[in-house]
């Protein structure tokens, strides 16, 4: 998974470069098996989104199967995301998705349909049939 993630994170580099030189990208790029961490200001890990598959277009947006995010406190898992499919906007620092999802945390889990992730608000929104056991 460590080769995979530095594979993602280089493609997620080499778009970001190609846009700040002005080149697009004419085409979806395609990884398998990724990574992507965030970072707070003074460099601790805040969260960290894993995808088994993602088309990365050209303006940046990745469409992610099999999504799994995790969000730290304190450098510990505070809360566990599995959806089975997401949009994910690196540069607005946000996610979303229609399908089913579940967020797991040590005493509940969480269920529903549908969710919006705001990196900069740190907030989490389900949003339809929501469930709590």
């Amino acid at each position: 998974m460590k080769g995979r993630g530095l594979q993602a994170a280089a493609v997620l580099l080499g778009l970001a470069c190609l846009a700040a030189r002005g080149v697009e990208p004419t085409e979806a790029t395609k990884v398998t098996g990724f990574r992507v961490p965030e970072y707070d200001d003074q460099g601790t890990l805040k969260s960290q989104l894993f995808g088994e598959f993602a088309q990365i277009y050209p303006n940046g947006v990745a469409e992610i199967n099999e999504v799994k995010m995790e969000v730290y406190r304190q450098g510990e898992v505070d809360m566990r995301v599995t959806a089975p499919h997401c949009i994910y906007d690196p540069s607005g620092g946000r996610a979303g998705s229609t399908t089913g999802v579940k967020i797991s945390r040590e005493n509940m889990v969480v269920t529903g349909v549908g969710f919006r992730w705001e990196a900069k608000d740190e907030t989490f929104q389900i949003l339809s049939q929501v469930k709590v056991i």
